[in-house]
């Protein structure tokens, strides 16, 4: 049998790595945002044809995390999918490129 995986994404996306020391200011027409001390601070607002609505977000940050900037005026978000640089995916699929098959009982994965 076979081993499959999905094909991988070459989509890239700019952002940060956070660290302790980052710091960022950033501010559009609907979005101020900060990043300080491990804190990630955005006030957002959506407005529609008979609605308007503010968020005001906070999200305590851990070194390591990483910031996506949409182009889309949203400012920098906290994407839910894990993301890592073109480099870590390189090295991930080479510790697998040599897996071939498997036995039928799957005792290989």
């Amino acid at each position: 049998m076979e081993v499959f995986i999905r094909k991988p994404s070459i989509d890239m996306f700019t952002g940060v790595r956070v660290t302790k020391d980052t710091v960022i200011e950033y501010e559009n027409e609907n979005v101020t945002q900060t990043v300080k001390n491990l804190v990630f601070h955005t006030l957002s607002k959506v407005s529609g044809e008979k609605y308007e609505s503010i968020y005001n977000t906070t999200i305590k940050l851990e070194e390591g995390d990483i910031l996506i900037f949409e182009e889309e005026g949203r400012g920098y978000i906290m994407p839910v999918e894990t993301f890592m640089t073109v480099e870590e995916a390189i090295n991930e699929l080479e510790c697998i490129k040599d897996i071939k098959e498997v036995g039928d009982n799957n005792d290989s994965l």
